[in-house]
């Protein structure tokens, strides 16, 4: 599992807002988690709900120390997030996934189980879990039993929340209010509930972790015009297994062994019988991937998975990367849920219920198989196709940069002769976690030993001799002598500074530190004491929880305490509940707070130091190719003139600059003298680029206008730029780099030339075959003829 930084985030923002609303003692507090197919909403929902039985536990401002969830979820959904639960809680014993037949209904839900429920078998009064009987409790009652008897509060996670707003919104609006939750966790891509309570995931956080597919073309390479249904739906069978091959292809090319999947989904409803309108697509599929002798794809031979109503081959392991299935017929309402990352091509039969697209529509493609970006940009890419006329589709707004209608696809040239030209692209490393790890045990002993004047023993062992029961009195008795001298020496030191009796002293509840059920018989001027261990050790952990804000959450508590424990241990002989008195006792309690947060600024500083010659980004060098098509938007761009353009058509930037366009328009002018020419994009790690430094004196990338190859066999490298005011102020840097480029990718038997290339007030066309100081002055430069190049 990816370690990202946006899931991290999103699991503490739940794990503090759930907190936040079970604090205010009331019911029914919602709390919205909206974040993209493909986000690992299931991965983040799981997490949290462990971190929040920990910080239940650990963190003294929770008004309770411990919870019972309920985990509902529709159809058969709830079956597929138990069993992710199980896998993913079966070291954790603070929760326990149950289903309903596992659950102990004479007690209630006990604290740490998530009761697993699917929500149809709920929403009907008849249902058995909505009904008492003389072998079972109804959830109503088990629910009522853990509130009461237990005295639990219960978090409520909805999964796919959107799907709960249908026609029996009111009977769900009923189930919740006798369940009578403290909180309801509500998850979906798409919520419906308004509420003050949010934690979003933005998509685009989502692409640049590399988790989901860039963007999502419909119907690329679909420009006829076909009136016979049957005929049609050929079509698309025959364009969509094209397209799979193409990737199986180009995943063969870079070396990965991922087989992708061809998805043909029959009309979209919630049934999962068959109509007769299914009966009949499902029978030209199957006819057409078996009769042509190109594919011939059945499930005798393995390669044609069926996921129907009474029919279901081929299916176990198909999730595999490299399983050999490479279509699966399927019905929505069945396959529900289900997640295969190689799903790279979606086909849709008409008689959807909406002609509207949105990315839950597409969501079983959006998933990278092995969560990164690949150089080749056809497998970024997820590719949908489907029999609605492209008038009639509609996008949703929220989806609209992302789903697009006006795919534009070039395609290389036949028989081109490529180049391999190395090119860099860039990637934010791992965002470099503030952390605390096991070094700043080193860096809070070295702050002990200044702190208090003492020395540590090396592997020295002690025993220490259990002291008198806890009194009440605050009188001061040295502790005696342990037999080891090192200890006993760093005693006397610190008992300068600190109190060490720790069978004498008393750790005073803070007032914002509350355990659960706990009866409220005090005056409000009257002082709490900790005198139980399990009341020492929530004050102590209360404590430390508020150290270390400027690290990371995850862990940071029980690094700081157990470190700190250590070395009370290690230099005081003291142990464990003795030790915690120690920290606790109010006139100890501010010393250790300047030693631990000394300890905390000095460690943050030699990280900051460490990480200080760090990159902020990654660089990484790769072979490019020109490749062998290339998506444009059709709004964006317009196909222009560009017969010796290497991919056909060319589509140019409606934005493009002048020098580009008069470029191109010159290179096409001189065709007859060039094998080919290419237009690069300007950012992506698909596109050439080359590094150079900045006037920061900052690694950074630039992306080549021009790639042209010769007749000769020469290949020249040209950025185009303007004059005067239009003059990049990076030109220079650029330019000197491209020419330390050339020379040293000519020493490895390359045949390149070119830099920066300006239009004279004649039309010349000039570079400059050396550096530049400045690039203003062109009265040595080259001109370029391509006749002659």
């Amino acid at each position: 599992m990816k370690d990202l930084q946006y899931q991290r985030k999103a699991v503490a923002e739940l794990v503090d807002k759930t907190i936040t609303l079970l604090n205010s003692g009331q019911t029914r507090r919602k709390l919205v988690f909206e974040a993209p197919t493909g986000s690992g909403k299931t991965v983040m929902a799981c997490e949290a709900l462990a971190q929040l039985v920990d910080a239940l536990r650990d963190r003294g401002d929770s008004k309770y120390q411990e919870a019972a969830f309920i985990w509902f979820a529709p159809r058969k959904l709830h079956l597929q997030s138990y069993s992710k639960l199980r896998l993913a809680y079966e070291d954790n014993r603070s929760l326990s996934p149950v289903m309903f037949d596992e659950l102990d209904q004479s007690e209630g839900i006990q604290p740490g189980e998530i009761l697993f429920v699917n929500w149809e078998s709920v929403n009907k009064d008849n249902n058995v879990m909505a009904r008492e009987s003389e072998s079972s409790a109804s959830i109503y009652e088990i629910a009522r039993r853990t509130r009461e008897e237990l005295g639990l509060p219960i978090v409520v996670v909805i999964d796919e929340e959107h799907m709960f707003w249908t026609r029996t919104a009111d009977k769900s609006k009923q189930v919740l209010d006798r369940i009578d939750p403290n909180v309801e966790i509500r998850i979906s891509a798409t919520p419906k509930t308004q509420t003050n309570y949010n934690v979003v995931v933005e998509r685009r956080e989502v692409i640049e972790a590399e988790m989901i597919k860039k963007e999502v073309v419909l119907n690329p390479d679909i420009t006829i015009d076909i009136s016979d249904e049957r005929t049609l739906n050929e079509h698309l069978i025959e364009t969509a297994l094209r397209k799979r091959q193409q990737l199986a292809d180009a995943y063969r090319a870079l070396g990965v062994n991922i087989n992708p999947l061809l998805l043909i989904q029959l009309p979209n409803d919630t049934k999962e019988t068959m109509t007769q309108d299914d009966e009949q697509i499902a029978e030209t599929v199957k006819t057409y991937l078996n009769a042509n002798p190109k594919w011939h794809i059945t499930p005798e031979n393995g390669r044609l998975a069926v996921w129907l109503a009474g029919e279901k081959c081929n299916l176990p392991g198909i999730e595999e990367p490299d399983n050999m299935v490479q279509v699966l017929l399927f019905k929505e309402a069945i396959a529900l849920g289900w997640d295969c990352p190689r799903a790279a091509v979606l086909l849709i039969f008409r008689k959807l219920q909406s002609d509207t697209f949105t990315t839950q529509t597409v969501g079983r493609i959006l998933r990278m198989p092995e969560q990164v970006h690949y150089r080749d940009e056809v497998l970024n890419v997820g590719y949908v196709y489907t029999d609605i006329a492209k008038e009639r589709i509609q996008i949703l707004a929220a989806d609209a940069s992302y789903i697009h209608n006006n795919a534009a696809i070039a395609y290389r040239r036949k028989d081109l002769q490529n180049v391999s030209l190395n090119s860099t692209y860039s990637e934010r490393p791992n965002a470099g976690r503030n952390y605390l790890g096991p070094d700043f045990r080193q860096v809070l002993y070295e702050e002990a030993e200044k702190f208090f004047n003492i020395e540590r023993q090396v592997n020295s062992l002690f025993t220490f001799a259990e002291l008198a029961a806890l009194q009440d009195d605050d009188d001061y008795r040295p502790l005696p002598d342990t037999g080891d001298e090192q200890i006993d020496a760093n005693r006397r030191r610190a008992e300068m500074t600190i109190r060490l009796d720790v069978k004498k002293i008393n750790a005073e509840i803070p007032a914002d530190v509350h355990f659960q059920n706990e009866e409220q018989i005090l005056k409000v001027n009257q002082v709490k004491y900790a005198r139980t261990v399990g009341e020492i050790n929530r004050v102590f952990t209360a404590y430390i929880n508020g150290k270390g804000g400027q690290f990371e959450a995850k862990g940071r508590t029980d690094k700081i305490s157990s470190y700190l424990l250590e070395m009370i241990a290690d230099y005081f002989g003291i142990f464990e509940t003795d030790a915690k008195k120690v920290v606790l006792y109010y006139e100890n309690r501010p010393k250790f707070d300047r030693l631990i947060d000394s300890a905390l600024d000095t460690y943050l500083k030699l990280r900051a130091q460490k990480n200080k010659g760090k990159p902020a980004r990654n660089f990484v060098d790769y072979q490019w190719e020109v490749p062998e098509e290339r998506v444009y938007d059709s709004e964006t761009h317009h196909t222009a003139q560009g017969d010796a353009h290497a991919l056909l058509p060319f589509y140019e930037l409606n934005a493009a600059s002048n020098p580009e366009v008069q470029f191109a328009a010159y290179l096409e002018a001189h065709r007859e003298t060039l094998d080919w020419w290419y237009k690069n994009g300007d950012n992506g790690k698909q596109h050439y680029a080359i590094r150079y430094q900045n006037s920061a004196d900052q690694t950074a990338l630039f992306y080549v206008d021009f790639v042209i190859r010769a007749k000769s066999g020469k290949i020249y490298l040209f950025d185009t730029k303007g004059t005067g005011g239009d003059l990049d102020p990076e030109v220079v840097n650029k330019h000197n780099a491209l020419i330390d480029y050339i020379a040293a990718e000519n020493a490895k038997g390359k045949n390149l030339h070119g830099g920066v290339i300006k239009v004279d007030k004649y039309g010349n066309w000039l570079y400059c075959q050396f550096k530049i100081d400045n690039a203003e002055d062109v009265s040595n430069w080259t001109i370029f003829e391509p006749r002659n190049a």
